[in-house]
Order: structure tokens, then sequence, then C-alpha cells
């Protein structure tokens, strides 16, 4: 029980650090922070042919390396053959935003205002819109900022009084700039793979049956990498997908897609939900996906809930998440993988997935040997269950 209180009492402690600084003004929402995977920056406000409110761009380290300016991240739906929310229309809108609220680490922020806080919260409601001009169905989008993160809760309830079959429907969808390579843990590209953009012809597609636990796919560029994770949580099981119909598509357009939804039949009253986290960083924290002879293994820093994890792909496919902080001991000084020197800690090689964490929830060192640090207080996992509380001088 000591060892939980003390565990619960240095994660309180690394997330009330961690704040971000986030301004909004005319309706428009600016959020920035430093992270220990870069400094990312967004801007939420009304964009696209439909002017719904989402993410307009993202900035690593200065660079613009997302953007909606001729697309969209949240997709729209392909029914019937109509194609309509997100940024498809044929030149008059067919979805509409109906109402934003903006909160941090809670609280309603109502008007123009400067803060800091943990968690920027952006809940979207808007109206999508057939063909025929009737309400095809009503979209939440919820979208939790934090770190170097934006995460995103999708909910669609339909109530067109006519059944539809949607066609195609991409949730999370890829508008990364100068993107150069890709990676899909448990699907086609299982090592990196250089790409050229093109419209047609040279796109990258595996279905649902030959890849079942594919969920994340990593694009790297001269500025930084982007991961796009879809949980398995409501259709991000693909459970709307047949086996054989397609999960993924990349390189199509300058973009990447997750789908799932593909030739299904929704009638009023039906819903559907869906979950998942872009993340933006620097360096991956593990990247052994450069040969088809590695273990294909692949690990990237990412916010959940304002909480700094480490999302683990293997090469399956599978996520795994962790903190690398399971428990805390109460002891500092040597124990039998990780010791202090003078500016530094040593582990063994005994533990070779080590992860090392200041108190501020921030990685500082992953794997065994020896490595220099500041002085302060410092959390080494083995990563087999064993957490020891070292102090460096």
């Amino acid at each position: 029980m000591r060892k939980s209180l003390l565990a619960t009492g240095f994660l309180m402690l690394a997330f009330s650090l961690a704040a971000a600084d986030i301004t909004v003004a005319d309706g428009d929402v600016y959020y920035s922070e430093t992270t220990e995977w870069g400094k990312v920056e967004t801007n939420f406000k009304k964009c696209g042919n439909n002017k719904l409110y989402t993410f307009y761009n993202v900035l690593l380290d200065g660079v613009e390396v997302n953007h909606t300016r001729s697309s969209n991240n949240i997709g729209g739906f392909l029914a019937d053959g109509w194609w309509m929310g997100g940024n498809h229309n044929d030149g008059k809108p067919n979805a509409a935003t109906v109402s934003v609220a903006i909160a941090v680490d809670g609280v309603e922020v109502d008007g123009d205002a400067i803060v800091s806080g943990k968690v920027l919260t952006v809940d979207v409601e808007n109206d999508i819109f057939f063909a025929d001009g009737v309400k095809f169905c009503t979209e939440h989008i919820s979208y939790s900022v934090s770190g170097n993160s934006i995460e995103v809760r999708g909910r669609h309830d339909y109530c067109h009084p006519r059944a539809l079959t949607i066609d195609k429907y991409y949730p999370m969808q890829s508008v990364f700039v100068d993107e150069s390579e890709i990676l899909t843990p448990g699907g086609r590209c299982r090592t990196w793979t250089p790409l050229v953009v093109t419209s047609e012809g040279n796109e990258i597609e595996f279905s649902r049956a030959s890849a079942p636990n594919f969920c994340t796919f990593v694009e790297h560029g001269a500025h930084g990498y982007q991961a796009v994770y879809l949980s398995r949580e409501g259709i991000g099981d693909r459970s709307w997908v047949r086996p054989g119909d397609v999960v993924f598509i990349g390189n199509s357009w300058g973009k990447s897609y997750h789908k799932v939804i593909g030739d299904y039949e929704v009638k009023s009253g039906d819903v559907s939900g869906w979950h998942g986290v872009y993340s933006w960083f620097r360096e991956p924290v593990t990247d052994r996906c450069r040969n088809a002879s590695d273990d294909l293994t692949f690990e990237y820093g990412a916010f959940i809930g304002g909480e700094p994890v480490v999302m683990s792909l293997g090469p399956s496919g599978r996520l795994s998440q962790t903190s690398g902080i399971d428990d805390v001991v109460a002891d500092s000084g040597v124990v039998d993988f990780a010791s202090v020197g003078d500016g530094c800690i040593s582990i063994s090689a005994d533990a070779p997935d080590a992860r090392c964490f200041s108190t501020s929830g921030m990685l500082v060192h992953v794997g065994s040997g020896m490595f220099e640090c500041q002085a302060g207080i410092y959390l080494v996992s083995d990563m087999r269950g064993n957490t020891v509380r070292l102090s460096v001088k």
C-alpha cells in the first residue's frame, strides 16, 4: 500500500508540473506546449469547404507539419454515392457546426481568455446533410489536447428517415506535410517505406483480414514524425468493414486514411463511435523497423488525458501503453538493475528495456548503459514490474 501511495504522489506531481499556454480569441483557440517530444502548437477554428470547427494546423518546433487548408483530418461520409461532411461538398455546404464548448482542465472558457493548464478540451457538434437536403446525422467530435497529442472521440447519431448505405468513412485522416516515408505496424509497410506523393496508382492498401491488429500508421518527414492511432473502441474494431475490404489507404492525394465503415447500412436511431490519438514528435523512443531483419518494434511518446505515455507497437500491430512507472521504492540508492553515480545513472545489461523518467513525467533514457543527467529525483523501471526512485546529486 505504501508503495502505491508513493507512486500516486509522484505521478500527481509529474502531471501537475506540465502546462500549456492557451489563448481563446474571437472564437478561435491557440494552444502551445513544450514537451520532451518537441514544442507543439495548434490552432482550432472553422475551416474547410463546410467551415467546420476543428484543428486547422499543427506546428512542431515552429515548423508546420499538419494543416487543413485543402483537406481534412476528421473525415466525411460517402453514402449512396454522395460525399458529405468534413471538407466534402459540391460547392454548396452540406454540413455546419452547431455548437462549440471550450474548457481547460474541466473549467469552461466563455469568451476571450489567456490561460494555462494541462488539458484543453474542445467539444464540437455538427449537423451533416444528405443529397436531398435532409439531415443525415448529428456529429459529436470531442478534442482533448495535451502535451504533443490531440486525442479525438467521435460519435454519430444517424437520423435520415431512409436507410442509407455508407460506402466509405475515414474518421482519422492525415494531412501530414512533406511526408517522405510511412510505417504501418502489422500492415503492409512493416518496415519504413519511401513514398512518392501521388493522386492514384501508387496507393498503399491492405485489408482487415490481412492486418487484423493494425491500429496505427506513422509518417516521417524532414521536420519530424506524426503517429495516428485508432483504438479498438466502438467501430474502431472494424466490425463495420468486411474482412476483404481495406482498412488503410496511404499515399493517396498526399494523405493516409484509417477506414472504419465500408458498404454498411445505417438507419435512423443507429449510433456509432470511435476514439483515437494524433501525436507529433521529433524522434521516436525506439525504432527497430529499418530492416526486415530487425525485431520490428516501434515506440513513441504521446499524451493521453494529460498523462505522458509510451505507445509501443510490435510486429503484429498490437499496441500497448505504459508510463514506465509501475511502483516506487521508498529507498534511494543502488538496486540490482540501476545505480547512481556523480551526475549520472547506470542501468545494467539485465534491464535492456529499462526506462528512466524525471518527476515531471519526462522520458529521460531508454535501455541499459550509463547516461548523464542533471541533479534531481528520477524513477527508473526495468519494465518488468520493478521501479526504483533514485536521487542524483
